[in-house]
């Protein structure tokens, strides 16, 4: 070694690593909004997926007869039907407080029959297929699980449905 040498960095030394870890911080921040906006979509989807399937459920449970037997389908919506409108304890995660905009849920039954009814224990039996849908955002934003109702909204492309036939779960052995 020389003489009067010093040990230690550089001020240009400090400076570049300084700024490196800033740079990794700024990337290290980015992912995790990133990953907070894809975890907020997947909370809105998960929890729209599974009111759909509650309500299904529940219309799944009504006696065959109580449903309509239209061939054309017949539509039930939450913003002109009272009886279908969502509340807030329905489905927390997709209030208006949380995602900008009404929730919006849309069943449809459809009477299936003749060539287009369902095999079941050898029989060809008439059916009714109970479609369900939910929307939900902004008005400029609004997301759908399949479209169901509305064009020109961004679809997940989840369908949600399910057929109820007269028949009873145990009628025939």
């Amino acid at each position: 070694m020389t003489k009067g040498a010093r040990s230690g960095f550089t001020l240009v030394e400090v400076m570049l690593s300084g700024a490196i870890v800033a740079f990794m911080a700024l990337a290290l921040l980015e992912g995790l909004i990133v990953s907070a906006k894809i975890s907020h979509e997947n909370s809105e989807l998960l929890a729209a997926d599974a009111f759909a399937w509650d309500t299904a459920w529940k219309w799944l449970n009504k006696a065959y007869d109580d449903l309509p037997s239209q061939g054309a389908g017949v539509t039930y919506d939450s913003s002109t039907d009272a009886a279908l409108a969502m509340t807030s304890n329905d489905c927390p995660v997709l209030a208006r407080s949380n995602t900008g905009g009404d929730p919006r849920l849309i069943v449809r039954v459809t009477l299936q029959s003749d060539a287009s009814g369902i095999r079941r224990h050898g029989l060809t039996v008439s059916a009714k297929r109970i479609d369900v849908d939910v929307e939900w955002g902004p008005a400029d934003d609004r997301k759908c699980l399949n479209g169901l109702r509305r064009a020109g909204i961004a679809s997940y492309g989840h369908p949600v449905t399910v057929f109820k036939s007269p028949l009873d779960r145990g009628m025939l052995e």
